[in-house]
């Protein structure tokens, strides 16, 4: 599958990673990370535009998981009970993703995408549940861009070095672990720096006199 993954990319370039992303998204048995780092390693030797890849990647990423979350949407409570999609969404999963949800909202889409095994019933639950669209698109675009870029530049620079880190996982997992405590000190962050903001404007606003 690896080395026809290869031949596609290599002779289609953008259109392929595009669409192969978009079908990992929906549930063919693909590996991303492989489709992303592949797109890195063709650049490199084409002479190819690494930030473009990287945005065919970003764009593709977004696309395929939009699509899954609008199945969700779909069908909403019925996903429990579809005959292949309530595979995903086994009692175990289920528990922790309703957890991640109750605690910290969209963040856990952002949070999920890194997460071995969530991906697909975390985009499945956000849709079936009413996440409104807009902030999954947030969540899932500020994780997917980390990801597009990271494992871009990362076949670019390191090429099969990295597949085979993907294949081991020790050095991916690492890495991943240090993306997701970065991403969520960067949103905690923002939350901060737009609580300071708002309550400057609060105490900066004239009183209005009776």
């Amino acid at each position: 599958m690896e080395a026809q993954v290869t031949l596609w990319i290599a002779a289609f370039s953008y259109p392929a990673v595009f669409l192969l992303l978009v079908l990992c998204g929906v549930g063919a048995p693909l590996s991303e990370e492989l489709v992303v780092i592949t797109g890195g390693m063709v650049v490199a030797k084409s002479g190819g535009s690494l930030p473009f890849m990287a945005l065919i990647a970003y764009l593709g990423i977004l696309a395929g998981d939009s699509a899954l979350f609008r199945v969700g949407r779909s069908l909403g409570p019925r996903v429990f009970c579809h005959p292949k999609l309530s595979r995903m969404l086994t009692p175990e999963r289920m528990e922790l993703l309703q957890k991640l949800f109750a605690r910290r909202g969209a963040v856990a889409v952002f949070l999920a995408r890194f997460m071995p095994g969530l991906r697909a019933p975390a985009f499945l639950l956000a849709g079936a549940t009413g996440v409104p669209y807009r902030r999954f698109l947030l969540a899932d675009g500020a994780a997917a861009w980390v990801g597009a870029l990271g494992m871009t530049w990362l076949g670019y620079r390191f090429g099969p070095t990295v597949l085979a880190d993907v294949r081991g996982g020790l050095r991916w997992l690492v890495l991943t672990a240090v993306v997701v405590g970065l991403g969520v000190l960067i949103i905690r962050w923002t939350r901060r720096r737009m609580a300071l903001r708002a309550a400057a404007r609060v105490v900066q606003a004239p009183e209005v006199e009776p």
